[in-house]
């Protein structure tokens, strides 16, 4: 394999789909970014991924930032047909994938599969048919993520789910295992991926912002209205069911509760009805997608708490983001989050799918003074330390540093 970044083929298999809007391939904005700067230290990159088209479910989710790198190419992987459902269609949906992938390997001079991904699954198979190496980006812990990546809900709870979360158990061990390194969003991951053998890194945060876009408060809460943020796409993993149901009990006690979730998604009828069972639609400002980073930093800084109530994380961007505003945080103690956030330290951090404890927790960032400007003091040290370890050139770097045998288990690059 060839020693150097800027003269290899990567082919790159991401943990979703990402758009096609008749022009112009899109994703949302911190993946763009993060693929579209991996490629800027590449001779080339090949996409290789699912497409989604106007109509498709998830579409919006995924339209938010055209790729912007000349040397990036999409390369689309079949999608199921219309008579093609369940398990059996979903098996020929995947062996014309893994078809496919057997000719796309060969292309590339490394493939880089991100983890939880099916289609990673098979290229990881691909790649040892070919000998091709492969390294691995830990966006989710795939045990944890088996619930919700299961569609077949009538078969929950049978033999066929119990196959499928040990099959998900021993490909991830596998694929991780037999990878040159890994990167991985938080520690619990990074711990984990060490524990099977492969080198694993802390990846670079995937944001844009720099110290220049600190906002510096030392409280919040402090105006006539508390205003709630939460930030993502409208999809189970994230949540927002529980976080409606979770403000309307905190909202009963405290009037001056509002909420505003940012985002767009499959579930957001759903949602709004959720919020006119409960009596607090009038309490809730659905603002959709935010594609403007400014406006997004704005909406940030104008808000009191940030809430991610998410079932399953690797960890995601808004934390920082809500971090570099010193905006006090609630979230679920899922995938790499308390790796960096300790409750009633930096943020509370509760069970996820735990109605009552988020409302509570809620209400004490919402009253407790001393709490929350307690929790933005130490959030400001735990971003000062983030900061310090961006690297835009990680992956070539350590791409490079690996092909040399200089590599070296447990360094944070």
């Amino acid at each position: 394999m060839k020693s150097d970044p800027e003269d290899m083929v990567i082919a790159v298999m991401p943990e979703g789909p990402i758009a096609f809007d008749g022009k112009d391939y899109r994703y949302s904005k911190g993946e763009r970014l993060y693929l579209d700067n991996l490629a800027s230290h590449f001779g080339q990159l090949l996409l290789v991924c699912f497409v989604l088209r106007e109509g498709d479910e998830a579409y919006e989710t995924c339209l938010h930032s055209p790729f912007e790198a000349e040397n990036l190419t999409v390369i689309e992987l079949p999608r199921g047909g219309s008579g093609q459902t369940g398990v059996a269609g979903k098996a020929i949906q995947f062996a014309k994938v893994f078809f496919l992938l057997l000719k796309i390997a060969p292309k590339a001079d490394l493939l880089y599969l991100f983890l939880p991904s099916y289609p990673s699954a098979m290229g990881w198979l691909a790649a040892k048919i070919r000998r091709k190496p492969h390294i691995v980006y830990g966006a989710d812990d795939w045990e944890q993520a088996s619930a919700s990546m299961f569609k077949w809900e009538s078969l929950r709870g049978g033999w066929f789910y119990r196959l499928y979360a040990w099959l998900n158990r021993k490909m991830e061990r596998a694929i991780v295992r037999s990878a040159r390194f890994g990167v991985a969003a938080g520690g619990q991951l990074r711990d984990k991926y060490t524990g099977f053998g492969c080198p694993t890194y802390d990846t670079t945060p995937r944001m844009t912002l720099t110290r220049e876009d600190i906002f510096e408060r030392e409280d919040s809460c402090r105006n006539e209205t508390i205003t709630l943020i939460n930030v993502g796409a409208l999809i189970h993993d994230k949540a927002q069911h529980v976080l409606i149901e979770a403000f309307a009990l905190a909202a009963r006690q405290n009037e001056r509760l509002r909420l505003m979730i940012v985002g767009d998604g499959p579930r957001r009828d759903e949602l709004k009805a959720l919020a006119e069972d409960l009596g607090v639609a009038g309490k809730i400002d659905f603002a959709g997608y935010v594609e403007e980073e400014a406006r997004l930093y704005a909406l940030l800084r104008a808000a009191d708490i940030f809430v991610l109530s998410s079932v399953t994380e690797g960890f995601p961007r808004v934390l920082y983001e809500s971090m570099t505003m010193r905006l006090p945080i609630v979230t679920t103690n899922v995938g790499g989050i308390p790796n960096l956030l300790t409750d009633r330290v930096n943020a509370r951090v509760v069970r996820p799918e735990d109605v009552q404890a988020l409302a509570a927790a809620i209400a004490d960032v919402a009253t407790d003074q001393e709490l929350r400007r307690g929790m933005i003091k130490a959030a400001t040290t735990t971003m000062d330390g983030v900061f310090e370890r961006m690297n835009p050139a990680q992956i070539a770097h350590l791409v490079r540093q690996y092909q040399t045998g200089s590599g070296t288990t447990g360094a944070k690059i």
